[in-house]
């Protein structure tokens, strides 16, 4: 489908020196052209300063005769040796070194030279002689063989033949068995126009060569293959009319000749064994013209043939071709054709492919002058961007344009919808922006173009043009697919006065492109070689029947212009110049590519307008940026750059995406915009408005795709239009998740509902949509990529309800409305596929439908009982369903549902007939007792009044823990009530929970266990109560009171032990004591004193004062001993750390543990002292704890878990960590023994103990300070003063704000989580001064 666009066209004229050019050669490397000419000169010459650099005089020299204008055979560029090899007829080979410019003779043959032709790795060379012999030689001329040119053998590889059948017993093909009986006719001898001369090609990897040549015995031409080392291998059979042309693919598949028939004119393909492989008919009549040379470009790609008219006109030079095919799917095509002036001076003398650029020829004519074309693949299709563009697509061949409309049908080469026959050869073909994007314009070889437009409704024209040929769109009797173009006219190009612009050289205009309606552009290589000109081109008189082209209007571009672009959307023109420079016509400055770019667009990105280019080598450039390496086409769509890659995938990339944003890395995405595709495919045309993509394969065959971005585009515009049947069908096609009808936009979704009932208007489609909701946002998962950048999304309105509730309720309430019957069963979805499914109300409504009978309501819509229920098992489990219908106590429905499903009859009937014997409350209470309903059976067989059914109401309501529900259902006094109450306390006490065992017994009149339960629950005032209850007697009291201070006392609630045992066993001293050992001193003494025991302030009370304060100094010194032990260790540890940071930086770092902690540790353990409170003989960092119980076992495993890891054992890996705890629990347990000091040195002082007193404060008062000083330095070292107040060090934030501030920075490099980090923060103590004592202050 890919046609040659001609990129640069150079014309020099003028130069005699290359005048009866026999021969050129290029040079690569620096792009200079050496031409051999008539009487022995070669020249070079420079294309970019279109001048002669030397020339070289052969005749002067002595090697070629005076007057001999065929006195060199062949011309060759050596780039390795900077030398022209120059093979003479005297039989001369002559090295000429262009640095030096030196002449060198580097051998000689007597008989003369009639070819010489270098392999193409130039290692050898192969000379034929005018002895009609082949010497094969090195790239040093030292000859390897030489043997006769037309041996009698076949060669090495001839076919042996074992006699097997006869040929009238053979196959013969189409030609059928005649062929067999049809005698051999003589081979004639070569055409007359024949040159006689020898050809020789070699193979692209240069193991064999072809030699063409006529044998001196019968006269004709044969071919032969001979390998490298110039051993025959085989011989063609004996073909009439076999001309000299020879070239042989480099690619090797083919060997290229021509052959002339008495009705046509072929070019002929070989293999490599000598057999026929194909032909190819040239478009000319069979005596019309002769096959000058056929040359292959270095790529294999295009094949191109130099012809001449063999009969001229009277008076007249011939006219030359030279014409480019390509093959697709084994079909030529005609790309370009170059016609020559029947002229001697512009005859063609010589042509040849550019070794380096697969896409350059270079021309010599007669006169001298020099022609150098570049072409590229483009793939020529309308630009339009809605739906009103067809798609179509133009490829040319020859005289015909192929049309394909891809919106309408989808035709793979070489057909095509319909084809236009113009009577020119075509060289490039385009169409109009928008909004007519389906105009055409084609430029043919003379010049002239061709207008092509859209046919009007009532305009029937086109179906009776003789030069429209319908193909695969139909006709001949079948319906046609499609409307063909219809021909506007042939026009002229004139200019202002009328005069018709004439080419000076073929394909001199180049670039034809539309950028309004009636606006064209077109671009002329400058004469003067300053730029290059541009031409605007308007469209006169259309609706008349001779519409005129003028020049409106001409411009200079400063270089040599490459490409030219225009944006449909917008209408800007870039021109891209042969450096990549991309600028206005006006010469303005755009951007620069960084490189010359062969395809070149543009569109616009982000709001932004920027240049797409491909180069020849795949790379993609968006402006001066190269997005991927590896591109092979693309495409701009109406949302997405679209491009395929050398790893065959296609890849989407939104125009919504900002071009900064995009870089090489990106082309490694894994996402939906990305999709493999076949081997080779490239791009044809994105169909716009639409989700085709059309892709072509290399052996020329197409495939269509839908890439999921194109698709969510499309199905987004539909939503956003309301078009929800469209959409739907798209959907389906593609397998879109449903989900998208609603997340696509929940409110217009919802409030348009009605509508999308109606778009759909099908149970089925409806029961697909229904049935694939799920909770989950399809926009912000599976299609998250489409949605990325858009802004249109709605926001859900009910985003607290359940999306699948919501979307199911919306549905049913709008199918009830519109019409019940019809989408019946799209309710019965509706209901079932809730959340929570409503079986129920669904079987309620298939039970009101059977209850209807057939056609109750007139209507035909609605299905059947038995259709209903098929169709509601298929969405649900049938045994779900039977127990939904078991749960509604309808025996009908139940009975209905289970005829329906796979179940036994044995099975239900049973249990259904045990079911009808029972009472209405009990058979309920069964059913809910058969479907766990626990609750709902309680309720029935509460209501069942026989005794052994409140016995099983018992048994339920212990089995399942229905306690609080079933006191709800009998009257509080009622023995039932109490039965029930009872069981509920002694559940409760076997929970441990006796405070609520206590009030259901209470609520039951149940003191006696209410007074048990009380007590254990430590409520001694309820206690009290329930004791007054059962009239205790005072003795009874008095024990139950110290009963109860013992509890008390157990649970440190002291004080209140104290008071059960003043009021209700009148015992001071033991209540004094309690006090003295809780330290309540001041209530001690008040009681000592009002009931007159000041005799235990000496017995009791002093030495506990006395006690306390050495204990309380005791735990003083211990927590400043360990604290400072732990402080050293700790700044052991960060100097190691760091150590180990700095050395493991400068690459040093081996071994973490082994060098820098001991295996053993002389720290932790009980050695440590305790920590966790004073008095207290457990460490808090050991593995087990004195704290209460974890709820859930892995809460509890994983505390452990943390305890191990930060282990205070020395060397282990979390020690930094464990030590910060362990201080900071110090710090903790010394702040709080304020409280107790401020409470024991006011009596230490009020009996004369005040020299302890002082002591204890000013212990307390010390290990504050030292605690405070230890903290600065324990802590300051964990976050520098620098960055403290990015992290937010201060009274206005929280403790968790500054913790999760120093893990998200990176200051944490040891917290493995955030209590871990939480530790690396200081401990705060408390700033009340308030529980000194002001006269034990020191002085």
């Amino acid at each position: 489908m890919r046609n040659l666009e001609l990129l640069l066209a150079s014309h020099i004229s003028g130069l005699s020196e290359l005048e009866g050019c026999l021969g050129l050669s290029v040079d690569y490397d620096t792009g200079r052209v050496y031409v051999a000419t008539k009487e022995g000169h070669v020249s070079c010459l420079d294309p970019q300063t279109e001048e002669i650099s030397w020339t070289l005089s052969l005749a002067e020299q002595g090697y070629v005769s005076a007057g001999d204008e065929r006195g060199i055979v062949a011309i060759q560029h050596l780039p390795d040796q900077q030398a022209v090899c120059i093979a003479t007829r005297q039989g001369d080979a002559l090295l000429y070194n262009t640095m030096s410019l030196e002449l060198e003779c580097v051998g000689s043959v007597e008989s003369g030279l009639t070819s010489m032709t270098w392999s193409p790795d130039q290692e050898l060379v192969v000379l034929s002689t005018g002895a009609n012999t082949l010497i094969l030689m090195t790239k040093d001329f030292d000859a390897i063989i030489e043997t006769p040119i037309h041996p009698e053998e076949f060669g090495q590889q001839k076919p042996i033949t074992v006699g097997w059948g006869k040929k009238e017993t053979q196959f013969h093909g189409t030609v059928g068995k005649q062929a067999a009986t049809k005698k051999i006719e003589d081979v004639k001898p070569a055409l007359a126009w024949d040159d006689m001369k020898v050809r020789v090609s070699f193979r692209g990897d240069g193991q064999f060569f072809a030699v063409s040549g006529v044998t001196p015995d019968t006269g004709v031409r044969k071919l032969r293959i001979w390998s490298r080392d110039c051993i025959l291998q085989y011989t063609s059979e004996d073909l009439n009319g076999l001309e000299q042309a020879l070239c042989w693919k480099p690619s090797g598949s083919l060997i290229a000749s021509s052959q002339r028939l008495q009705d046509k004119h072929d070019i002929v393909f070989f293999e490599k064994n000598g057999l026929r492989h194909g032909e190819l008919t040239l478009p000319f009549d069979g005596m019309a013209v002769q096959v000058k040379e056929i040359l292959w470009n270095t790529e294999s790609t295009v094949m191109a043939v130099w012809l001449e008219d063999l009969a001229p006109e009277a008076g007249t030079a011939p006219h030359s071709y030279v014409q480019l095919w390509t093959i697709s799917n084994y079909h030529w095509y005609l790309k370009q054709s170059l016609q020559f002036p029947a002229t001697g001076a512009d005859r063609v003398v010589a042509v040849l492919w550019d070794p380096e650029h697969g896409y350059r020829l270079h021309i010599i004519t007669q006169s001298g002058s020099y022609l150098q074309y570049s072409w590229s693949w483009a793939t020529c299709h309308s630009r339009g961007v809605d739906e009103g563009d067809d798609a179509l697509v133009a490829s040319v061949d020859g005289d015909k344009i192929l049309m394909t409309p891809f919106r309408k049908m989808v035709v793979p080469p070489p057909m095509s919808a319909y084809s236009i026959q113009l009577p020119k050869p075509v060289n490039q073909v385009c169409f109009t922006p928008p909004p007519q994007s389906n105009k055409m314009a084609a430029l043919m070889n003379d010049g002239r173009i061709a207008i092509y437009k859209d046919r009007s409704s009532d305009d029937k024209s086109s179906l009776e043009d003789s030069t429209i040929h319908l193909g695969a769109a139909g006709g001949n009797g079948f319906k046609v697919m499609t409307t063909p173009l219809i021909s506007v006219g042939i026009i002229c190009i004139e200019d202002e006065s009328g005069t018709p612009l004439v080419q000076s050289y073929p394909s001199q205009y180049r670039h034809l492109q539309w950028v309004s309606n009636q606006t064209l552009l077109m671009v002329s290589s400058d004469p003067g070689g300053v730029g290059s000109t541009l031409y605007n081109l308007s469209l006169l008189d259309e609706e008349l029947e001779k519409p005129r082209l003028v020049i409106k209007s001409q411009s200079t571009v400063f270089g040599s212009v490459f490409r030219v672009s225009c944006n449909p959307a917008t209408g800007t023109v870039a021109v891209q110049l042969n450096d990549g420079s991309i600028v206005t016509p006006e010469n303005d400055p755009i951007t620069k590519l960084p490189q010359p770019c062969t395809q070149m667009a543009l569109c616009l990105m982000d709001e932004q307008e920027v240049v797409l280019g491909l180069t020849e080598r795949y790379r993609f450039y968006i402006n001066e940026s190269e997005f991927m390496s590896n591109c092979t086409s693309f495409a701009v769509h109406d949302e997405y750059l679209l491009m395929t890659t050398h790893s065959h995938t296609c890849r989407c990339i939104s125009l919504r995406t900002n071009p900064k944003d995009l870089s090489i890395t990106d082309s490694k995405s894994i996402d939906e915009t990305i999709r493999r595709v076949e081997r080779g495919s490239r791009i044809v045309v994105a169909v716009p408005s639409d989700t085709k993509l059309i892709l072509q394969m290399p052996r020329g065959n197409l495939e269509t795709i839908h890439p999921r971005p194109l698709v969510l585009s499309a199905i987004k515009k539909l939503l956003d239009t309301l078009r929800y049947r469209e959409a739907f069908l798209i959907m389906k096609r593609h397998r879109i998740n449903w989900n998208l009808f609603y997340d696509h936009n929940p409110k217009a979704f919802l409030a348009n509902i009605d509508l999308f009932v109606r778009e759909l208007d099908s149970a089925t489609s409806l029961n697909l949509v229904l049935t694939d909701l799920k909770e989950e946002d399809t926009t912000q998962t599976l299609y998250a990529a489409a949605y990325a950048n858009s802004t249109e999304t709605g926001v859900n309105p009910v985003a607290a309800k359940s999306k699948v509730d919501t979307v199911c309720d919306a549905v049913r309430e709008s199918l009830d409305k519109i019409n019940p019957n019809k989408f019946f069963l799209s309710i019965l979805t509706a209901h079932a596929k809730k959340t929570r499914p409503e079986l129920e109300l669904a079987l309620q409504r298939i039970q009101a439908l059977s209850s209807l009978g057939p056609g109750g309501d007139g209507s035909d819509d609605r299905p059947t009982v038995d259709a209903a229920l098929k169709y509601l098992i298929l969405l649900v489990d049938v045994n779900e369903l039977f127990d939904v219908a078991l749960g509604t106590y309808d025996f009908q429905l139940v009975l209905m549902v289970a005829e329906k499903s796979q179940k036994d009859p044995k099975e239900y009937l049973p249990f259904l007939n045990e079911l009808r014997a029972m009472d209405a409350d009990y058979q309920r209470f069964t059913i809910d007792k058969h479907l766990r309903r626990y609750s709902s059976a309680l309720v029935h067989i509460s209501r069942c009044p026989q005794e052994e059914r409140f016995m099983e109401c018992v048994k339920l309501v212990t089995e399942h823990k229905l306690y609080s529900v079933a006191l709800d259902l009998f009257d509080r006094g009622s023995e039932r009530y109490k039965v029930l109450a009872t069981e509920y306390g002694s559940y409760l006490q076997g929970k441990n929970r006796y405070a609520d065992a206590a009030l259901v017994l209470t609520l039951c009149d149940q003191w006696e266990m209410a007074l048990q339960m009380h007590s254990k629950a430590g409520q001694w005032q309820q206690a009290f109560c329930m004791a007054t209850r059962l009239n205790y007697a005072p003795d009874q009291l008095a024990q139950m009171s110290r009963d109860l201070a013992v509890y008390l006392t157990g649970h440190r609630r002291h004080a209140e032990a104290a008071s059960v045992l003043i009021e209700y066993a009148n015992d001071t001293e033991e209540a004094v004591s309690v006090l003295i050992d809780g330290g309540h001193w001041e209530e001690a003494l008040r009681l000592m004193y009002k009931h007159k025991r000041e005799d235990i302030i000496e017995t009791n009370l002093k030495p506990a004062l006395v006690e306390k304060c050495s204990g309380t100094l005791t735990s003083i010194e211990e927590f400043t001993t360990t604290f400072s032990r732990y402080k050293q260790r700790l700044a052991v540890v960060r100097e190691n750390k760091l150590r180990m940071q700095q050395e493991e930086d400068a690459g040093d770092f081996n071994d973490m543990g082994g060098d820098l902690y001991s295996d053993t540790s002389s720290i932790g353990g009980s050695a440590m002292g305790s920590v966790n409170s004073y008095g207290s003989s457990s460490s808090a960092y050991s593995t087990s704890t004195t704290n209460s119980k974890m709820s859930g076992r892995s809460r509890k495993n994983r505390r452990k878990s943390e305890n191990k890891k930060r282990s205070l054992r020395e060397g282990s890996k979390q020690e930094d960590l464990a030590l910060l705890e362990a201080l900071k629990e110090i710090m903790k347990n010394v702040d709080q023994l304020k409280g107790d000091v401020r409470q024991l040195t006011p009596i230490l002082v009020m009996f004369n103990y005040k020299t302890e007193a002082g002591e204890l404060q000013n212990s307390l008062q010390d290990a504050l300070k030292m605690l405070e000083v230890g903290s600065t330095e324990i802590w300051a070292s964990n976050v520098t003063h620098e960055n403290a107040a990015s992290q937010g060090f201060g009274p206005q934030f929280t403790s968790n704000s500054i913790a999760a501030s120093m893990f998200s920075q990176g200051t944490v490099p040891t917290a493995q989580s955030f209590d871990d980090a939480a530790l690396l923060l200081p401990y705060k103590l408390s700033k009340d001064e308030k529980w000194r004592l002001h006269m034990l202050d020191r002085r």
